[in-house]
């Protein structure tokens, strides 16, 4: 559940607009967060793999893990794509 509520909240940033200090702040945090998900899922998985082959219960928060940071490449791109396609100052 809280999963959910945390990959809600972070796909939900982008469309929502915020001031561009709360962007980088949810940025931060979503990044931080997303990279901590990552590596316990993984280091999870690793030891699921060698422990009790055929179970993993940590699957769940790598995939939280990764569409955190995901979210925020998503966000990347955006802002590139902004600036590639905005004309150019006089």
């Amino acid at each position: 559940m809280v999963y959910t509520l945390l990959v809600v909240a972070a796909w939900g940033s982008l469309l929502i607009p915020l001031p561009s200090w709360a962007k980088m702040v949810l940025s931060l945090g979503f990044l931080g967060f997303g990279s901590l998900l990552l590596l316990f899922g993984v280091a999870g998985s690793y030891w699921d793999s060698h422990m009790t082959p055929g179970t993993s219960h940590s699957t769940s928060t790598l995939l939280t893990g990764a569409l955190l940071l995901l979210s925020r490449v998503a966000l990347l791109i955006k802002v590139i794509l902004h600036i590639l396609v905005s004309p150019p100052p006089p």
